[in-house]
């Protein structure tokens, strides 16, 4: 099954998230799309490191990607409107571990010379190490924050263990942003405006041809 048949069918899993007013103005509305438009929480060089890998995870095929969806405008406002100040520093830290580990791995001076390919090679080493690892990071990086927020000593972790969670919350956050774009809701997921009969049971491919309900 394509990548993109997939995105269509998935459930959001992350339903502790929620769309205030003002994130989804930011999502769907006109300035939004403004030419000159600047990033509120991001710098330049973390605005143009995020958009490389969000592309890579919702590339353009026969509909717009992450670039065309502009939800690297999305995550930067989420970032800027969602997150308290501690998680703010955290996200910048993660961000700063991972373009570190991306620039040893490439043995690169500067992050602007850093090829797709640079990032396609690392992402895949990450998010598809064995789930055995990706979930003994995950608990290495739970342990090591409940003992900041205690206030107590903790051990660093390694750059693979910051850059996988980064990547993974930004992967989330990416389908997030994907699934409640204007475009994705009314012309890819099923829609109805106006919605008519309550009808339980329904098969999903009868009802809908296979597609998740816009939300």
């Amino acid at each position: 099954m394509k990548r993109r048949e997939v995105i269509k069918k998935i459930g959001f899993s992350f339903g502790a998230v929620t769309l205030t007013p003002s994130l989804l103005s930011v999502l769907n509305g006109c300035d939004f799309k403004q030419e000159g438009w600047q990033p509120k929480f991001l710098s330049l060089q973390e605005y143009d490191m995020t958009e490389k890998i969000t592309d890579i995870f919702i590339p353009m095929t026969e509909i717009p990607g992450a670039k065309e969806l502009n939800l690297t405008r999305f995550i930067d406002a989420h970032y800027q409107l969602m997150l308290g100040s501690t998680e703010q520093k955290n996200i910048k830290f993660l961000m700063k571990e991972f373009s570190e580990m991306l620039l040893e791995k490439t043995t690169q001076k500067d992050l602007k010379k850093t090829t797709t390919s640079d990032y396609e090679n690392q992402l895949s080493r990450l998010l598809k190490t064995d789930k055995k690892e990706r979930q003994k990071w995950q608990k290495s990086y739970n342990d090591y924050t409940k003992k900041l927020n205690k206030g107590e000593a903790a051990k660093p972790l390694s750059k693979d263990i910051n850059s996988y969670i980064f990547l993974d919350g930004l992967r989330q956050l990416s389908i997030w942003g994907f699934r409640n774009s204007e475009y994705i809701g009314e012309k890819v997921l099923a829609y109805d405006p106006v919605p008519g009969q309550q009808k339980g049971c329904v098969d999903l491919i009868e009802a809908t041809g296979g597609k998740s309900w816009s939300i």
